[in-house]
């Protein structure tokens, strides 16, 4: 599962985040520690079935990641190159 921006305030309330690391958009951090969540101020957090992103344009990090982790380092390494985009890693355990 994963979630960019606020989405993981759609999915905190359905009980996909719990006590979990994740992050979402910096305005909505409060809000999502409000559901018991472990909010951490990154762009990109891996919990391993639990991906999120902070503020939309990170969904660019969470979607490298997502190639990465399914594909290869290559293929996120060729994505890219040809977005012409500097890649973030993500923070998780």
């Amino acid at each position: 599962m994963a979630s960019v921006c606020t989405g993981a305030m759609l999915l905190a309330p359905a009980g996909v985040v719990g006590p979990r690391p994740a992050t979402t958009h910096h305005g909505a951090r409060a809000d999502l520690r409000g559901t018991g969540a472990t909010v951490l101020a990154d762009r990109v957090v891996d919990d391993g079935d639990l991906v999120t992103c902070g503020g939309v344009t990170s969904g660019l990090d969470l979607a490298r990641w997502l190639v990465e982790r399914l594909a290869s380092a290559e293929a996120a390494a060729a994505v890219a190159r040809t977005l012409e985009y500097t890649p973030v890693r993500p923070a998780g355990p």
